[in-house]
């Protein structure tokens, strides 16, 4: 029951809201007035993961997310287990922003729309200013997303 009040309160607090800066961003970025703006929801997110070299990439069978979960998860034991998808209907974004020398990095899917003839996701990624204070620790920054399956090109691009 907690859990469906838990759900309740975020769906509400996520409606009331503002409007998202970085769907606002997006939608310039994107230049088509036209655009729909694609649900998405976070499957999974965080500072070390596994993979170390800056990549975006669309999953869209079990076989890739069982091994991408595994790259991503690679440096934990045990391996957590694998979020279920419906690939039937659905895809995974997917975003890894490399092996950095210390903390205070940070990447995310800030908004995916669909255009006449593709979907954009649109990716921040952050990183320290001189004068902040970061863990002094390699890290390797990553986000997976799940939205409805596309019909069309899926291209990534970075929003600042």
């Amino acid at each position: 029951m907690k859990n469906v009040a838990a759900l309740v309160l975020f769906l509400f607090t996520a409606l009331m809201s503002p409007v998202n800066v970085g769907m606002v961003e997006a939608f310039a970025a994107c230049g088509d007035d036209d655009g729909e703006v694609v649900a998405f929801v976070p499957v999974g997110k965080g500072s070390y993961g596994g993979v170390n070299d800056r990549r975006f990439m669309v999953v869209k069978s079990p076989d890739e997310w069982k091994e991408l979960w595994g790259e991503i998860n690679g440096n934990v034991l045990p391996l957590p287990p694998l979020p279920e998808i419906d690939f039937s209907r659905q895809a995974l974004a997917a975003v890894f922003q490399g092996l950095k020398r210390t903390g205070g990095y940070s990447i995310s899917v800030e908004a995916i729309i669909e255009t006449g003839d593709r979907v954009t996701v649109f990716v921040r990624e952050q990183e320290p200013g001189p004068q902040n204070l970061v863990t002094m620790a390699l890290s390797s920054p990553w986000e997976v997303v799940v939205f409805p399956l596309p019909q069309k090109p899926v291209l990534f691009t970075s929003i600042q």
